[in-house]
């Protein structure tokens, strides 16, 4: 599985996001473009400093966050200090969490200003040895939803929670099977 941890490392090492940035045109202009939003963002993003995204996808997860989790959630959980000072640490563990309606909303955001699903892709196949048609039965057999499920669990509940959803990971490996040299042993 460490394709599959690969490629959530890519997708929220660290990212709590927030709606993409008003510079392209994309996001909802929400409560990211306060000056309270603002500081949450850039928490955000300095708290994923280390991560595989790049600024522009990194600011577009923080601002997608901040607008779909509200700013008034976020103060009556943690402050942006917090968030710099544990850049480890899951929204679930600052008792921050997405109904289905905000994590629909977060989804819609994120993939406003990136393609969340060619950069799950990109992840599984970075520096793997995969042929052309493994990429593409992987860019196939992947849909959004799964990516989804994916990335909302393991931005809101951390990378354990992934990895202990048993219909989420059976979901995966079964997508990643049908792929010949996608799973690799060990």
């Amino acid at each position: 599985m460490r394709r599959t941890t690969l490629a959530v490392a890519v997708l929220v090492m660290g990212a709590v996001g927030a709606a993409c940035g008003d510079d392209d045109g994309g996001g909802s202009g929400g409560e990211s473009s306060s000056d309270e939003g603002q500081e949450y963002v850039d928490a955000i993003v300095a708290s994923n400093d280390e991560s595989d995204l790049t600024d522009e996808e990194n600011e577009c997860f923080a601002r997608a966050f901040v607008d779909a989790v509200g700013v008034d959630q976020l103060r009556g959980a943690v402050s942006p200090d917090e968030i710099r000072e544990n850049p480890e640490s899951s929204p679930e563990e600052f008792g921050i969490t997405l109904d289905d309606d905000l994590a629909d909303a977060f989804w819609e955001d994120v993939n406003e200003c990136m393609d969340v699903r060619a950069a799950f892709i990109e992840g599984l196949t970075e520096g793997e040895d995969m042929s052309d048609e493994t990429v593409d039965c992987l860019e196939d057999a992947i849909d959004d939803d799964l990516v989804k499920r994916v990335l909302v669990t393991s931005l809101i509940e951390g990378e354990d929670a992934l990895q202990a959803d048993q219909d989420l990971m059976s979901d995966l490996i079964g997508v990643l099977s049908e792929c010949p040299g996608a799973v690799s042993e060990g």
